[in-house]
């Protein structure tokens, strides 16, 4: 990583580095709900039964889904 960015989050307060963290985790969601996770699996994610839903979007904009085994 670049020392620039490195010295410049040392600077940071903790609440600049929380938000910082905070929107870090929401692009890295957002991409990855860019990607092929994002599509509709075949089956359960978890349990691979072919009997669920999907129940919305957590806060981070990825699809959560409702087993119904």
């Amino acid at each position: 990583m670049d020392p620039m960015i490195l010295q410049q989050i040392e600077k940071m307060g903790i609440a600049e580095k929380r938000e910082l963290l905070e929107r870090l985790k929401a692009l890295i969601a957002k991409k990855m709900a860019g990607s092929a996770l994002a599509g509709t699996p075949k089956r359960c994610p978890r349990c691979k039964s072919l009997s669920f839903y999907c129940k919305g979007h957590d806060a981070c904009g990825l699809k959560r889904w409702k087993c119904c085994s």
